[in-house]
């Protein structure tokens, strides 16, 4: 566990560094740990400790105590007192490689301030131990008790390597299939599956040039050949070639080499040399992927003759590997098989309830929309001047209704040009005054010149700011005021959008729920549906190539920014 921790305590920092390498330079050459800390904080709303201990947590087979001692590695003395002894070394031998880094040499000074000297003693003794039981199980001999000369051990160790190694593969080999009954698996494809196999044949055997044979789907007269350097299958070779030995690998679940060369009293078939070609090698092994008498398919391995000798020494320990990877194959397949089924079950018995309930909030829709109509021909009789409100209701009950029914029918509403600065103009208004509740929020403007037409259905546009406007409003507490500011052409990366923004001045987002917004159940907001609302809209803009950004407001708040790519027309429509 020290080992590992002192191997990734500084985890975080490597991820950072590999996703954002030129923002985190300037971070890395701070002055101090603390200040290198307070920009990771402001620059990615985490530090690299507490980045890395995350990640570290989700690796199930190691200790939580790994993760702990990343996490606080960086922590003051007063706060790593009473601390598990393994944060307190990490911490401390941090200092001191940083000291080395720095310096090149160790601090003749230092005392550890953390962990006693009874316990470091016992501590160097313990590892003292451990390595002479080591040594002494290896046959490897140290000179003299008490004293680890660390050339001599480096010269004897050496000896030993390749002796160990094939003791590790060996061990590696037998505890593999258990292995891989507990670990999940994604391998539930023949590309996947190809690549699992080459990944883990490279590590085990050192094994690179690898094809896979698989039945057809559908049809078992066929093998599709699936190879690590194409994403899909580019030739099938038909099952009854009796003068293919790859086939009679798959036919008779049984080894054959492939030898173009020492063929003389048979013919050797065009199909073999094709596929020992496209190994790129002058001869292949051909193996069996089968479960006792099941075969799924047929693993071909390239190599040349001087290395045969080595494959025939290893075909035994392949052939019990492969027989765990067909194992997986088949309980995956079954699985997916059990899987589908019920699904298809399930998907019956959700539509129909969504029916159900289509059905059923249809009609207090009807209702409401006739009594609109009603009110809508008595106001005009009595002369009052609320059509536009009421014509807008109308259509938010009509939106409602195309909501309903395009999630039953997982379709898309019918498309109707959209004007950027109209559509915002005439909802936002009738959205604030329905959500403020009594608060004075006013609506400052701040519009370009020009309209834009945009590439979105009215509904979905209306969605998208009923979500964002409702989220304003709400992260006020008191009466406060909403700025919707509007660009006509923006130019990303070649793509031309128009850009609308809404700004609030509320509490604005912390910097951990920052990072996942725009995720369901995000928010600083109570309530079971909180954070729903920008989930959806960050759905509905991927959908129509859009895209929305959060910003913070200098003054406090928060702006959403929202580009929706320009509606292009063709010359027959202009």
């Amino acid at each position: 566990d020290a080992y590992l921790a002192g191997l990734l305590h500084d985890f975080g920092e490597i991820v950072y560094d590999a996703k954002f390498h030129e923002q985190y330079v300037e971070i890395s050459g701070s002055e101090t740990e603390d200040e290198k800390i307070r920009k990771e904080i402001s620059r990615f709303g985490i530090s690299h400790t507490e980045l890395g201990a995350r990640i570290l947590e989700q690796w199930s087979s190691l200790s939580p105590a790994i993760a702990d001692a990343v996490r606080f590695h960086h922590e003051t003395e007063e706060h790593l007192k009473g601390c598990d002894i393994l944060c307190q070394i990490v911490a401390e031998a941090s200092q001191i490689a940083k000291h080395w880094s720095r310096f090149g040499t160790a601090d003749s000074k230092w005392h550890s301030t953390l962990v006693s000297d009874q316990e470091l003693e016992r501590i160097y003794f313990q590892v003292e131990e451990r390595m002479s039981q080591t040594a002494t199980a290896l046959g490897i001999p140290l000179p003299g008790t008490g004293s680890l000369n660390q050339e001599q051990l480096a010269r004897d160790v050496e000896k030993e390597t390749i002796h160990l190694a094939r003791k590790v593969r060996d061990a590696s080999l037998m505890n593999l299939f258990n292995y891989e009954e507990v670990r999940a698996t994604n391998a539930n494809s023949p590309r996947s599956l190809l690549l699992k196999i080459a990944r883990e044949m490279q590590l085990l055997f050192s094994i690179s040039d690898i094809g896979l044979l698989l039945p057809e789907p559908g049809n078992t007269d066929f093998l599709n050949f699936y190879e690590v350097t194409r994403v899909q299958s580019v030739s099938k070779f038909a099952t009854d070639n009796n003068n293919s030995r790859i086939m009679k690998s798959y036919l008779e679940n049984r080894d054959f080499w492939i030898e173009p060369g020492n063929t003389h009293d048979e013919i050797f078939p065009i199909s073999d040399g094709q596929i020992v070609r496209r190994l790129n090698h002058d001869i292949a092994l051909s193996l069996p992927v089968a479960s006792r008498n099941q075969v799924v398919g047929t693993i071909v391995i390239g190599t040349s003759k001087t290395q045969k000798s080595v494959l025939v020494n290893l075909t035994k320990f392949i052939s019990d590997y492969l027989e765990g990877i067909a194992n997986m194959w088949l309980k995956n397949s079954q699985a997916l098989e059990q899987k589908d089924f019920e699904d298809n079950v399930k998907t019956s018995q959700d539509q129909k309830d969504i029916n159900k309930l289509v059905h059923e909030i249809s009609n207090p829709l009807s209702v409401i929309g006739n009594y609109i109509d009603i009110i809508k021909a008595n106001s005009e009789s009595d002369g009052a001047k609320n059509d536009k409100e009421i014509t807008i209701l109308k259509e938010e009950l009509q939106r409602i209704g195309n909501i309903v029914l395009n999630f039953k029918d997982a379709k898309s509403s019918e498309f109707e040009s959209v004007f950027l600065n109209d559509e915002l103009k005439t909802c936002i208004p009738l959205y604030v005054n329905s959500l403020s509740a009594g608060n004075n929020v006013q609506v400052k403007w701040n519009l370009d010149a020009s309209d834009s037409e945009v590439n979105i259905t009215r509904d979905v546009f209306r969605q998208i700011v009923l979500n964002l406007i409702k989220n304003a409003v709400e992260a006020q507490t008191k009466d406060a005021e909403i700025m919707i500011s509007s660009h006509n052409f923006v130019n990303l990366d070649g793509v031309v959008f128009a850009q609308f923004t809404i700004t609030d001045h509320g509490r604005g987002v912390d910097a951990i729920t920052r990072q996942q917004l725009f995720s369901p159940l995000t928010s600083r907001k109570e309530g079971v549906s909180r954070g729903l609302g920008l989930s959806v809209v960050a759905d509905i803009l991927h959908g129509f190539n859009g895209r929305i950004k959060y910003m913070e407001n200098r003054n406090g708040g928060a702006s959403f920014e929202v580009l929706i790519p320009l509606l292009v027309k063709s010359r027959a429509d202009s």
